[in-house]
């Protein structure tokens, strides 16, 4: 089982901002392990896309669901299955493994690698009932480290894409765009470096609340 809990903060950044950024960060910032990923995740719904709309009204209470691979996966590969949890600013993650195709296909009866987190995911299942596959979020992601304190991740998702149809943990020429914005996330156990702070202001990059999810919820709705 891997458990995660820490703080987590959003900025949308442009082309320019992304490379001041980068310019500024290059003496504090190392890639991490995995460094270069190709992230696809399927988010979990009910028909009347309750989890999302929650999501959208911005509660101090929300929840997600989630299975993610990083690269394109087939049905026998193994995959990551994510509960996502956020209280007060706090993000709480819990996952497990399983195959690729038992969780698509049928998540109610999905064998996990881990009796905990599966019983987690069975009472998500049972408060939500009909939760079944629901949106494609695809993204390239480039992912740092500060180099004096691994706690400190800073990731950047770029050519953000989404479809509702056709759902497969796989990159497909019917993905839509997302945003042009570079999708830049700051993952601490603790606050915030004083250094960092004071790069963001001088590129003038705020924290923002963004879903990905939320945002393809809200395009398909809209016809884009």
């Amino acid at each position: 089982m891997e458990t995660f809990q820490r703080f987590e903060k959003k900025y949308l950044l442009d082309k320019d901002q992304y490379d001041q950024l980068m310019e500024k960060l290059k003496d504090h910032i190392v890639p991490d392990k995995f460094f270069k990923a190709q992230i696809n995740s399927i988010y979990y719904d009910t028909d009347d896309h309750q989890m999302i709309r929650r999501s959208i009204e911005k509660p101090e209470y929300k929840e997600k669901l989630r299975v993610r691979s990083y690269e394109d996966a087939d049905k026998d590969d193994r995959v990551f299955v994510e509960l996502k949890k956020k209280l007060d600013g706090i993000v709480y993650k819990r996952r497990a493994q399983a195959k690729c195709d038992d969780v698509l296909s049928d998540i109610d009866h999905c064998k996990f690698d881990d009796e905990q987190v599966s019983r987690e995911i069975g009472y998500v299942l049972n408060c939500y009932h009909g939760l079944k596959p629901s949106i494609y979020i695809g993204c390239s992601r480039n992912s740092f480290v500060d180099k004096d304190d691994e706690d400190l991740r800073i990731t950047f998702d770029s050519d953000l894409r989404y479809r509702m149809n056709d759902l497969s943990l796989r990159k497909s020429d019917k993905d839509r765009k997302l945003t042009d914005q570079i999708v830049m996330e700051l993952k601490v156990k603790q606050a915030m470096p004083i250094w960092l702070c004071r790069i963001l202001d001088e590129v003038k990059a705020y924290p923002q609340s963004y879903s990905k999810a939320g945002n393809a919820y809200l395009m398909q709705a809209k016809g884009v």
